[in-house]
């Protein structure tokens, strides 16, 4: 039986261990399989769109794994945190006849002690024997006393140590009922996630060969007839697809790139709305030892989208001082490389040349 249980957990940790195993190696593949795709989108032409095919299908064998992955981590889980909603530490009552034994004890200690000295100088040889008697019986109760008090600090530390693994108990419940929804979650987005995938590899095949389409649905209700002639989208201002600039942008955690004043902290935020780009810059500079200039910068700016590959609009601090940013897409789909300059403001962060990661 032991062996058959020890077999069971030994195939558990192998599935679980290779589940992780082939959804690494899927995101490997699907990452490595064209990382020059985006860049090279602008030329356009049929070998772009057999590409992004290419990749929707590598991003769709990623996101199966990664939910085998996310679901086997939750069903690993789930008798983990069941355990800990059910399990209790309550160990047996102390004995009840503790406190009553040591009165009993305490009481006969008592009487046995005024026999003693009641028959003290008594110089009856019987009576001195009996004496002796009740002076082991006395050494017999402390004895027993003893014995009782460390019963007692025994249950007590007992009871202590049981009260200290609730607590914990309690305190690990509700972070391990939030990651196991988490999990669940998290599989039921991967779904969503592939689909977000296709969409956009989609996107990039046809705003190669001119053909982009708009990427809301169809509005239910629509009569076919309406859609037999659909008239052709106009293709994307831009010559890399939107997704390159619009989103939110934040400072990678760790190999940093950047030119000028040197970042700790950014985020860019970019919208579009009817061919014309809106956002949000927030940054937190290291200044210069001994400097008492202010190292944060807030400004928002926006402007026309153009058909170049870098973006430029003008800019305005949160105290008005003007200047422009400039949008260039990085080297690889999730890099944005932002460079602003404003007017010479004292005391302010002017000039910064910063790539930053999509979130």
């Amino acid at each position: 039986m032991k062996r058959a249980a020890l077999l069971i957990v030994v195939a558990m940790l192998s599935l679980a261990q290779r589940s992780r195993d082939d959804y690494r190696a899927a995101y490997r593949a699907w990452r490595e399989a064209d990382p020059n795709l985006e860049r090279e989108a602008s030329v356009g032409g049929a070998p772009i769109a057999q590409r992004t095919d290419r990749m929707a299908a590598e991003a769709a064998k990623c996101a199966a794994a990664r939910k085998t992955f996310l679901e086997g981590m939750f069903l690993d889980e789930a008798p983990e945190v069941s355990w800990l909603e059910t399990a209790a530490w309550n160990p047996e009552s102390p004995a009840t006849s503790t406190k009553s034994d040591a009165q009993f004890v305490a009481s006969e200690t008592a009487t046995v002690a005024r026999t003693i000295d009641t028959f003290a100088n008594n110089p009856d040889k019987g009576i001195q024997e009996l004496r002796q008697a009740l002076g082991r019986e006395r050494l017999a109760l402390d004895a027993l006393s003893l014995a009782i008090a460390q019963r007692k600090k025994a249950t007590d530390a007992v009871s202590a140590s049981s009260e200290a693994m609730e607590q914990a108990r309690a305190k690990a419940l509700d972070p391990s009922r939030a990651m196991l929804q988490g999990l669940r979650d998290a599989a039921e987005d991967t779904g969503r996630e592939a689909a977000a995938w296709a969409e956009y590899y989609r996107k990039i095949g046809e705003g190669a060969a001119g053909t982009a389409t708009p990427l809301t649905a169809v509005p239910a209700g629509v009569p076919p007839a309406t859609l037999t002639n659909p008239a052709p989208a106009p293709p994307t201002v831009t010559p890399v697809p939107l997704a390159r600039y619009i989103g939110a942008w934040t400072l990678p955690q760790t190999n940093r790139l950047f030119h000028g004043a040197q970042p700790e902290l950014m985020d860019v935020l970019v919208n579009e709305e009817n061919g014309k780009a809106k956002g949000t810059l927030f940054a937190r500079f290291k200044l210069p030892p001994g400097s008492t200039g202010d190292p944060v910068l807030r400004f928002d700016f926006s402007g026309d989208l153009q058909p170049t590959r870098n973006q430029v609009f003008n800019l305005v601090t949160s105290d008005g001082t003007k200047g422009t940013i400039e949008l260039i897409p990085g080297s690889a789909f999730n890099l944005l490389e932002v460079n602003f300059q404003t007017e010479p403001n004292a005391g302010k962060v002017r000039q910064a040349d910063v790539v930053l990661v999509k979130k």
